[in-house]
């Protein structure tokens, strides 16, 4: 995917799973994503690490830190809406 179209999916949605390809070991995996840095919880939170052309910076949920993510290995977003059954308002 674009890193442009990822960042556009990422902020409609929210919250989303992004699913993408390891390079390492090429197997599928998935984080539980936002690109919202505004709230309390994820503004406490500190990093180094800086977007490029090709990854973007992410908070993820399920390991509580912030993720560089490669645009070109994504293979799917669903908002967690979705998988949630709540309704998806933005």
């Amino acid at each position: 995917m674009k890193k442009e179209e990822v960042r556009r999916k990422l902020i409609d949605y929210g919250d989303a799973i992004v699913t993408y390809r390891s390079e390492k070991s090429k197997k599928l995996k998935y984080n539980v994503v936002t690109l919202d840095f505004s709230t309390p919880y994820i503004a406490k939170k500190r990093t180094h690490a800086k977007e490029d052309e090709n990854t973007i910076l992410t908070f993820s949920w399920d390991v509580d830190a912030f993720r560089l993510i490669k645009s070109s290995l994504i293979t799917s977003i669903v908002p967690l809406s979705s998988v949630l059954r709540n309704k998806h308002v933005r």
